[in-house]
């Protein structure tokens, strides 16, 4: 995504020694602009490159999906050094919770600012430890990510309805948590995005109305989309709002693309 925008993001994935792991990435160089070297990438000998079958309903929302991911478990852990002169490390949860937290030490040391997106329910159950986050700087969840990380890192029960006072109530406890300057942009299907921002006396809330899409073809790869329009609008100057805003036209080109979980339109669009 971000590179389909014009930043040049260097990739750390592991893939099978198959033709399926060869093709993404020849596939990311030439119609995303995804970077990736011999250290970012591993090759699994003995496994597939990770695979995932989702499950839509009528409205394309997920259901359910099916998934071989094994190879994830062989992410490479960019170093200090590596990430000295990084702006931005984006971390999402398909790594092992004991790697996302190596990285984003990492990360802080070397002066990133580390992003996360949390990938889904379960895994951001997975990911909820003080020591992790309070090395994160953004969280991409939905609403129910949101709910289940604060609930897991000890916020208490809070519903997965997610009510207005349940999203603050969560968002407010996992800023305490995350480092200084910490934001959580939350998305909120057809509500919007909620921007969650830690200051000094109480953390800030502002509410984004959602983009006017003519028809929502396809909920797949909206939030991703988002998080990377967001990240690259930072890096081309945005102020953390207008960054909200950006991401929010992106993934409305996302959300009226059935064919594509990122909607190649999202290339066009330019920050300025």
């Amino acid at each position: 995504m971000i590179g389909r925008l014009g930043s040049k993001p260097i990739f750390y994935t592991a893939i099978g020694k198959d033709n399926d792991g060869e093709g993404l990435l020849s596939r990311l160089e030439k119609e995303s602009g995804v970077v990736t070297t011999t250290s970012s990438v591993y090759v699994a000998e003995n496994k597939n490159t990770a695979m995932y079958l989702a499950l839509l309903d009528g409205n394309s929302d997920l259901v359910g999906g099916v998934a071989d991911m094994a190879a994830l478990s062989k992410i490479p852990i960019p170093s200090v050094e590596e990430l000295v002169g990084v702006e931005f490390l984006v971390l999402d949860a398909n790594a092992t919770p004991g790697a996302l937290l190596e990285a984003a030490k990492n990360g802080i040391e070397a002066g990133c600012r580390v992003c996360l997106d949390p990938t889904s329910v379960p895994k951001s159950r997975l990911i909820s430890s003080k020591e992790f986050l309070q090395s994160l700087h953004f969280i991409f969840p939905n609403k129910d990510e949101l709910l289940a990380m604060a609930e897991e890192s000890g916020g208490g029960h809070l519903e997965l309805a997610g009510s207005e006072h349940n999203l603050h109530a969560a968002a407010s406890f996992l800023l305490s948590r995350m480092a200084s300057d910490a934001h959580i942009v939350i998305t909120l299907g057809t509500s919007g995005v909620l921007l969650a921002s830690k200051v000094a006396d109480a953390p800030e809330f502002v509410h984004f109305p959602a983009e006017s899409v003519p028809e929502i073809k396809s909920c797949n790869g909206a939030g991703d989309t988002l998080c990377g329009a967001f990240v690259h609008a930072l890096l081309q100057g945005a102020k953390v709002d207008e960054a909200v805003r950006f991401g929010m036209k992106a993934a409305s080109l996302s959300l009226d693309c059935a064919e594509r979980a990122i909607s190649p339109a999202v290339s066009k669009l330019r920050f300025a």
